[in-house]
């Protein structure tokens, strides 16, 4: 039984499964945010757009993995990055961005299964199919994220930061992704070879 076939199945799992994978998927991401700081912090174009965002491609992965669970985690991790890093006290600024950054990746998921033949567990999934992904992730988080900083005036140039976040959101996620499908194909491997 594949991975993907295991997750699909996810109500059937416990509740304390599902706050597990929520929790694990919360400091995960927040993880990935820590060391997005330590790698690139001189890559910051303006306030919260970067020219390298692994997070980015973070969230795509535990979405294709974790469904909804995995969203719920980014959500959660969203609103304390927001809080603890940025200090925003806005619980209405927040919790959209917090959506943003969560529902993107959810609908990205159903634009591939959808229209770019991703199978539901993952099955098949080529390289095209992850940059047709990320593409459509850095477009439309980008374009969601700056569209909620410009209502809220926390950006005055919004096609330049739009444009500097899309490509810093496709880089770091076809980072993440490259590096993912690289380490299960040397699990895969590994695992051929011992049987």
């Amino acid at each position: 039984m594949q991975f993907g076939q295991i997750m699909g199945r996810e109500s059937t799992l416990m509740l304390h499964h599902k706050a597990m994978i929520v929790s694990v998927c919360a400091m995960a991401y927040v993880g990935a945010f820590q060391l997005n700081q330590i790698l690139f912090s001189d890559l910051l174009f303006t306030h919260r757009v970067h020219w390298i965002y692994l997070p980015s491609g973070l969230r795509l992965l535990l979405v294709l993995l974790f469904f909804e669970l995995g969203a719920l985690g980014i959500f959660s991790a969203s609103c304390f990055i927001s809080y603890y890093y940025f200090s925003q006290n806005d619980p209405l600024f927040v919790g959209v961005l917090s959506l943003i950054s969560a529902g993107v990746p959810l609908v990205v998921r159903a634009i591939a299964v959808r229209w770019f033949g991703l199978n539901v567990n993952l099955k098949g999934l080529t390289t095209q199919i992850i940059l047709k992904m990320s593409i459509a992730l850095s477009v439309l988080s980008a374009g969601g994220i700056q569209l909620w900083f410009f209502v809220n005036g926390k950006t005055t140039d919004v096609v330049s930061a739009f444009a500097v976040m899309a490509v810093g959101k496709f880089l770091g996620t076809v980072l993440v992704l490259w590096v993912f499908s690289f380490l299960v194909s040397g699990w895969r491997i590994r695992l051929i070879n011992k049987g």
